[in-house]
């Protein structure tokens, strides 16, 4: 009797513990526009701006904040930019189309991420697209 006990309260908490996790899913999946997502030193947001004026919105910004590019490229749908900060800090940004409107913005500053710098840069492409 005692292992039947034992089954039953293991299929119970194998339950609870399936519904906590899709519901922490569906939490952070509504974070959605707006949020910011700190990844392997990276930060993203998505940002309800066209492809081009999100490209344009971080050139801005990075001249800005007088960041030089050194490289950049453009494939239609994912951009890359590598550009060095005035202290010689490397700042990598990836922008990348999502469709209906929406283009996510990725920017890793240094080569751990220093997630403070990476949202002043965010800060400022917000302002300069017209979002704050």
């Amino acid at each position: 009797m005692s292992k039947v006990k034992n089954i039953i309260v293991l299929i119970a908490m194998a339950f609870c513990l399936s519904g906590c996790a899709a519901a922490l899913l569906a939490v952070g999946a509504g974070a959605g526009i707006g949020g910011y997502k700190f990844y392997e030193g990276s930060l993203s947001r998505d940002y309800p701006i066209a492809y081009a004026r999100a490209i344009d919105a971080t050139n801005s910004a990075l001249e800005n904040h007088q960041i030089s590019v050194s490289n950049s490229m453009d494939e239609g749908t994912v951009a890359k930019i590598d550009a060095v900060r005035r202290d010689g800090t490397k700042v990598s940004l990836k922008i990348k189309d999502r469709g209906q409107g929406v283009t996510k913005i990725s920017i890793r500053v240094g080569m751990l991420g220093d997630r403070s710098a990476a949202e002043k840069i965010h800060d400022q492409i917000a302002a300069v697209s017209g979002i704050r």
